[in-house]
């Protein structure tokens, strides 16, 4: 597609319908993107070829040598976009092992989650006719890549998956992007059944914390809703935490060291926090919500590192988060405590890195 656009391009600009300062933006428009692709998607089926000949996650990266914290993954810096692309493989890798480990289990809790979503998309009505993840999916179901309601991503949930009993990775992320999708469709019955029917607050991530300090554009929303020094001082704790070239939000400590999991500027999105109050709306046990989380993660990751999302209504729905911040608000939700986020993410590294040795031993 990018190639048929910079050949029309080319044409339109022989003919002399744009002059040279339209043409030359149209070609680095070209270049950024092809080369994003590129890097994208390349490195990460070469990092996973190359890992399953060693049966192991090599973790150590440029990234790290150089001191480059991960987050900036946007700019293809030299000699270190490579290793970032790496570093979301690896994530994708370890997220993988962690759902495959018990499949049974898996299952059953993610058809609990289906049906569950099922009956409440069938008694409840939208909070808003336009959805902004309308297009999370597109990767999956190009034919509709910009018009999935709750209804019709529950209804592509339901085929893929064979009516919510064959678990590929296909249905694991396309249950991620439903629920995204319904975390936002269905964000004023949520509220109303978690506080009104419920008797409880709707569950927000703990102040003080580092993966809650750098959600400024929530924080953003409540200086405006709730004017005061408390908001404000939050917002600008939040604008830091953003800000600041030396953000840990994302280090673990693995093996020993200190590693920057692949992240954003993110420490925890607002997304993964409203799917987790839908969860808790659908009455689902704290297994199932972390299993709907992990399909969340994995969806994300997903877009991040296949081509396609990137033209396929994807880059309307920006949403690609990392495993970590993935981690974080699900944790803070289900547990009250986002620093589990951290030791359960080493603990999935180690167990992917048994999984491929004894894979290999086999």
């Amino acid at each position: 597609m990018m190639l048929r656009f910079f050949l029309l391009a080319l044409i339109t600009w022989l003919r002399g319908y744009l002059g040279t300062g339209g043409f030359v933006f149209l070609l680095f428009f070209f270049i950024v993107n092809a080369y994003s692709v590129r890097y994208r998607g390349y490195y990460g089926r070469r990092a996973l070829a190359k890992e399953e000949d060693t049966g192991a996650l090599r973790l150590e990266s440029e990234v790290d040598k150089k001191q480059m914290r991960s987050q900036w993954d946007v700019i293809p810096w030299p000699g270190t976009a490579k290793h970032v692309i790496r570093k979301w493989t690896w994530d994708r890798i370890a997220l993988d092992t962690r759902i495959q480990r018990d499949m049974v289990a898996t299952g059953e809790s993610l058809t609990r989650a289906s049906r569950a979503l099922s009956d409440w998309i069938d008694n409840k009505v939208a909070s808003t006719s336009k959805n902004p993840y309308a297009g999370t999916l597109a990767v999956i179901d190009d034919a509709h890549q910009w018009s999935h309601t709750p209804k019709s991503a529950l209804a592509l949930l339901n085929k893929v998956s064979g009516g919510y009993r064959n678990w590929d990775d296909k249905a694991l992320c396309t249950l991620g992007g439903t629920f995204v999708v319904c975390g936002e469709a269905y964000k004023a019955p949520v509220k109303a059944r978690i506080e009104k029917e419920k008797g409880k607050k709707e569950p927000r991530m703990k102040s003080g914390t580092v993966a809650e300090t750098s959600r400024l554009t929530w924080k953003l929303g409540q200086v405006v809703l709730n004017f005061g020094w408390r908001s404000f001082d939050a917002f600008l704790r939040a604008l830091f935490a953003r800000i600041n070239p030396l953000d840990q939000h994302a280090v673990i400590q693995y093996r020993q060291g200190a590693y920057y999991a692949p992240t954003t500027m993110f420490g925890a999105s607002a997304t993964i926090m409203k799917v987790m109050n839908l969860c808790e709306a659908l009455d689902l046990s704290d297994d199932d919500k972390e299993f709907v989380g992990y399909c969340v993660a994995l969806h994300w990751i997903d877009k991040y590192l296949n081509d396609n999302s990137w033209f396929n209504g994807g880059w309307a729905t920006p949403d690609r988060h990392s495993l970590i911040e993935a981690l974080q608000g699900m944790y803070a939700h289900i547990n009250d405590d986002p620093t589990k986020a951290a030791r359960e993410l080493a603990l999935m590294y180690e167990q992917a890195d048994e999984a491929r040795k004894s894979k290999k031993r086999d």
